[in-house]
């Protein structure tokens, strides 16, 4: 486990100093993977550096495991340092050696054997699928296998936390996809703490357990994906599972923003509600998906026929979450309004029987 504990960073410049970390606290569960998102100037590059120890903090903790790595220099860091495997966002190998030779480079630093070094990186590259590129150079592999390379030489040192910082940055889709279940894959086999720095929200979707948001040097949300996404409040849920919604037709009373429980939900909710109450219900815009074991699940709907309380009251016994319709639904949907007139019958139809709506 790693925790990070009131953690800031400043730097000198020519203007005076800068703080850029401003009090972080973070707890990185034992087989978790946390994903630590923000946009740019967030601190999220500086946060990594530290997590890693390239750079000292100017206060704060960094224990892994309880051991205060941030207090530690020279020979000491340097062994403890072994427990944290990093990927850089480019993979950063050498191009004048081979793809053995690049895995191979921290067990030759500490001095490891010829023949354990040998068994080893065989062993690591059979694990990422690289083994046939053993005496291939960087230049002859794509972007995605470049990264696999890159997280093997990082298991090298058998590491307790992984470090992927803007690991599938650049890459195309199916790569990416490939890196994200690699992550998982040894996560799970190795019992690994991954931190997954990244501004990509459908990778933190896919593969991260908990999330930590990142502004101005603060962490602004922190909270399991599933848990994030069942707030209407949160903007991180919002931005994890998006949903692009239609203007509220005439002839409905009102618009509701609806999300998922951490827990079972009936798929014919929307059903249930139209007959349980008797109302009419349109459904506007909505986005479901599998998350391991669970369902996250954002929606919004129009409603015409009984008071919005008593609406919310029923969802609530569905284990649903609802409040009124969030405004930043309401911009982006005002925002793709080509006309006054609501959507046609055919249109809401073919919407409502997406999500299990029957007429």
């Amino acid at each position: 486990m790693i925790e990070i504990r009131n953690l800031h960073k400043s730097y000198s410049t020519g203007q005076g100093t800068v703080e850029v970390l401003k009090g972080i606290d973070l707890t990185i569960e034992q087989g978790a993977i946390t994903a630590v998102v923000g946009p740019s100037g967030a601190g999220k590059t500086t946060l990594s550096h530290c997590i890693s120890l390239l750079e000292k903090p100017t206060s704060g903790q960094v224990l892994v495991d309880g051991r205060n790595l941030s207090a530690l220099s020279g020979q000491a860091l340097r062994s403890e340092r072994r427990a944290i495997g990093t990927i850089f966002q480019h993979s950063a190998l050498l191009r004048r050696m081979t793809v053995a030779e690049n895995v191979a480079l921290p067990l030759r630093n500490l001095g490891v054997v010829h023949r354990e070094m040998e068994d080893r990186v065989a062993e690591l590259l059979d694990r990422v699928g690289l083994l046939h590129k053993a005496n291939a150079y960087p230049g002859q592999l794509s972007g995605g296998q470049k990264q696999r390379v890159g997280i093997a030489r990082a298991l090298a040192l058998r590491p307790r936390i992984l470090l992927s910082d803007e690991s599938t940055s650049g890459l195309d889709p199916e790569s990416t996809q490939q890196i994200l279940d690699l992550l998982d894959d040894v996560r799970t086999e190795l019992g690994l703490s991954v931190i997954l720095i990244t501004h990509e929200m459908d990778v933190v979707r896919h593969v991260a357990d908990q999330v930590a948001v990142l502004a101005n040097g603060r962490v602004s949300e922190y909270g399991p994906i599933g848990a994030l996404v069942a707030d209407p409040q949160s903007g991180a849920g919002r931005q994890l599972l998006p949903v692009r919604a239609l203007p509220l037709p005439a002839g409905f009373d009102y618009a509701l923003s609806v999300s998922y429980r951490h827990g079972p939900v009936d798929p014919e909710w929307l059903t249930r509600l139209s007959t349980g109450l008797g109302v009419r219900v349109a459904l506007l815009g909505g986005s479901v998906e599998a998350h391991g074991e669970a369902v996250l699940g954002r929606a919004e709907i129009g409603v015409a026929g009984r008071p919005e309380a008593e609406v919310r009251s029923y969802l609530e016994q569905l284990g649903l979450v609802a409040d009124p319709r969030d405004p930043v639904s309401t911009a982006a949907a005002a925002s793709t309004r080509t006309a006054t007139a609501p959507p046609s019958e055919g249109a809401e139809r073919e919407a409502n029987e997406k999500i299990g709506v029957r007429a």
